[in-house]
């Protein structure tokens, strides 16, 4: 641990309550596999997201684990298991939500074993620590997608009322505890050079790698052959002027600054924006 970083910062600081919610959605609505402004390939690649998160969330959760009994903070201590409690409902709802998908036509276990193959590995040979690092580097991604989403949602495009609450409930989470994995890092860690090292890896390498080979997955699954409008129409929708990464780029990149911590993007107001909007489907929020 860098015993600079631990004198001079609490332990936590996240701004916002991790709250424990039970969502109630009903994905019979989806009755096409192509669901997103009539593109097969943006379709297939939130399609890929999805199938890739009850592992991937899983995963998360063992690695800020594998530090708990080096966390002293109670509210930390908390916090690390309101992010556990949220982080395993979202693979619950995106499993049921799966399983719609290969109802109208994916095969989203071909993603499923991708991704077994992919952490099975990375349990064989990562440290506690690079696991640590490599959540704290995907949940800054998910969160600056999840403000994406929330801030673009009237032009996110997912057609079926199920998925693209889904998908708003998921971000409104995701802000709610960025900064928990972020915040055990740096403080049973604390390597900050390591971080951005992986950090880059994992934004350049890792992520767009695996998001072609799933979104290549489920197409060829399907027997779909990809058109230029459609490849037109992807490009567009990551890496146009309002698209997935450019409009928040300057939020992903963020994380290289020295000094970074996820709550310098204070998205509370949106969060309550949003929390409003949503409620209806809060079946239920235990205490």
């Amino acid at each position: 641990m860098n015993a600079n970083t631990a004198l001079t910062l609490p332990q936590s600081q996240s701004r916002l309550p991790i709250e424990r919610r039970i969502m109630r959605f009903d994905y019979k609505d989806i009755e096409s596999p192509v669901f997103h402004s009539d593109n097969a390939v943006v379709s297939a690649y939130w399609v890929g997201l999805s199938s890739s998160f009850p592992l991937g969330e899983a995963e998360f959760i063992k690695s800020v684990r594998l530090f708990e009994d080096q966390i002293t903070d109670a509210r930390l201590k908390d916090e690390v298991q309101d992010f556990a409690a949220q982080e395993a409902h979202h693979g619950l709802q995106h499993k049921l939500v799966n399983k719609r998908f290969d109802e109208v036509g994916y095969k989203t276990s071909h993603i499923e074993k991708f991704m077994v193959e992919k952490l099975d590995e990375r349990v064989r040979n990562w440290s506690p620590e690079k696991r640590l690092m490599h959540t704290v580097a995907a949940e800054h991604f998910t969160a600056t997608m999840a403000h994406y989403a929330l801030t673009h949602a009237d032009t996110l495009g997912i057609e079926p009322d199920s998925v693209h609450n889904l998908f708003l409930w998921h971000a409104i989470e995701e802000i709610e505890h960025k900064s928990v994995a972020f915040d055990v890092y740096l403080n049973c860690v604390g390597n900050r050079f390591k971080l951005r090292r992986h950090y880059a890896f994992f934004a350049f390498i890792e992520f767009p790698l695996n998001m072609i080979a799933m979104t290549r997955f489920l197409l060829k699954d399907r027997g779909h052959k990809t058109t230029w409008a459609e490849r037109k129409g992807m490009w567009q929708h990551l890496f146009g002027k309002q698209g997935l990464f450019r409009a928040c780029w300057g939020q992903y990149m963020s994380f290289f600054k020295k000094d970074f911590h996820p709550w310098q993007h204070d998205d509370s107001a949106l969060v309550a924006e949003w929390k409003e909007k949503l409620a209806p489907y809060f079946a239920h929020q235990p205490q």
